[in-house]
């Protein structure tokens, strides 16, 4: 009878004797505490998951056959690009300081972000924050979420840089099998976040305006897609100034020569170099009848989130994807409104992720929380405003510029169970017993905050642009 996977411990206790590897070695190669490789030597656990034992076999470079499996027709995770492996010592050290590096990024994103936007002097921002942009990215005036069209185009070119080219080896750590293909399977082995699952995207092609309103053009594109290239530069960025003895002075004027991943990018607004798969980041502000207002933000945690981690953030923010892999889904989901909308239930009131796969549709119409937002959309007392497209100077990220205001009563109506934590992060400024009591929307708070808390900077730039446009955005 061939094996299970239920002996794995004693495969485990096989491979540590071979390699001079203790428990503690072993799990951080793993990515595991010691205890867990513990209680699976000691059959106090098995592993019976078919995507762990892959990863298993991957990331210590032992035959799938051995931990009972049959070699998938695709595997779930692509082989090493250059073939030869290394010693299980060797993999170690290097996925120590991948780690190490990876988490730095995370500690200083803030501050790396702001370096990076140096490496770009001529280069428009949208006031005095960080995020990059052009004139033709952003839309003449504040824009009704109604006016702005898209469109599908099924032409479109694969992008020129993928993040699998040598110019991205030093962001892709060593594994049993060699040096991992992508900067995505490197998180998946080495640091995996909570949240991290591939799905179909909707990778950005093109996008103009003018008086009458905007046009978006879009093909498709994967998380990961985009993972690969946009988290490899902001890695290799936060490498650079870790070689440079992490000094002050490199950070106010960063240099190319140890950014070969960056160098192959290019400009970064050139829509055919990479996949610019962009995220909906939405500042909600609710409009009391006194006329004052208020809004919340969102600390959202590095060790659960892939991207924009240990910043605080907008609420909601979210990559344009399909809620599924399912086709009727990238249909239903080729909608800039009903992405924030299940952002919406998912970031305000703590829903699971919607993730399409009952097989149906997701019905807008006629399921909660989509029904109420629709209503009062539908009744002009939530009303979304586009204003247009960034780029995060760190990962080269695309950000949409969105805010939603929503007069109190139907704020309170459709968030009336408004969570304080949810799977991405923390909720800063608000009361679950009261979702009302925000953050005073200000001009001192809003000075406050670009100054001296670390925003993501979309975040930053929608800050800058809720206080800019105020009187229109409440009138």
């Amino acid at each position: 009878m061939p094996p299970d996977g239920s002996e794995v411990g004693l495969l485990f206790k096989a491979y540590r004797a071979e390699n001079d590897l203790s428990q503690y070695e072993l799990a951080e190669l793993l990515h595991w505490d010691q205890s867990y490789v513990s209680l699976v030597e000691r059959s106090k656990r098995e592993i019976k998951d078919l995507d762990e034992l892959r990863r298993i076999s991957a990331v210590l470079g032992i035959p799938e056959q051995e931990l009972g499996l049959l070699p998938p027709a695709l595997p779930a995770l692509p082989q090493a690009d250059d073939g030869m492996g290394a010693a299980p010592r060797e993999v170690l050290a290097a996925q120590r300081a991948w780690r190490s590096e990876r988490r730095s990024l995370n500690r200083h994103r803030a501050q790396l972000t702001v370096a990076a936007a140096r490496l770009y002097p001529n280069t428009e921002r949208i006031g005095d924050t960080p995020l990059l942009t052009q004139k033709d990215w952003m839309f003449t005036a504040p824009t009704d979420l109604d006016k702005v069209v898209l469109f599908w185009r099924a032409d479109a070119e694969p992008p020129t840089v993928t993040g699998s080219e040598d110019a991205s080896e030093g962001v892709r750590p060593l594994s049993m099998r060699g040096r991992l293909p992508r900067y995505s399977t490197a998180m998946r082995v080495v640091d995996r976040p909570t949240l991290f699952v591939n799905r179909p995207s909707f990778r950005l092609l093109g996008l103009s305006s003018g008086p009458e309103g905007a046009k978006m053009e879009y093909g498709y594109t994967t998380y990961f897609d985009m993972v690969d290239v946009c988290e490899a530069a902001a890695h290799e960025f936060a490498a650079a100034w870790a070689n440079a003895g992490r000094s002050d002075a490199w950070l106010e004027t960063p240099t190319w020569d140890k950014l070969p991943m960056r160098s192959l990018i290019g400009d970064p607004f050139d829509l055919a170099r990479r996949p610019l798969l962009p995220s909906i980041d939405t500042l909600t502000i609710r409009r009391a009848a006194d006329g004052s207002a208020s809004f919340v933000l969102h600390r959202r945690e590095a060790a659960n989130v892939a991207l924009a981690g240990a910043t605080l953030h907008v609420m909601p923010a979210g990559v344009f994807q399909p809620s599924s892999t399912m086709p009727w889904d990238q249909a239903n989901d080729f909608d800039l409104w009903r992405n924030m909308m299940r952002e919406y239930a998912e970031e305000f009131l703590g829903d699971p992720e919607a993730d399409g796969e009952s097989g149906d549709p997701i019905d807008y119409a006629e399921t909660e929380p989509y029904r109420s937002l629709e209503r009062a959309r539908a009744e002009g007392r939530i009303r979304p405003w586009c204003f247009g497209v960034g780029l995060d100077p760190l990962t080269l990220a695309g950000e949409i510029l969105a805010i939603t205001v929503a007069d109190a009563d139907a704020y309170d109506e459709v968030f009336a169970g408004m969570v304080d934590r949810n799977a991405e992060g923390a909720v800063a400024g608000a009361d679950q017993q009261r979702p009302q009591d925000g953050i005073a929307f200000t001009g001192e708070n809003i000075t406050s905050l670009l100054s001296d808390e670390p925003l993501a900077p979309a975040a930053a730039a929608l800050l800058h642009l809720a206080w800019e446009y105020r009187d229109l955005i409440l009138a």
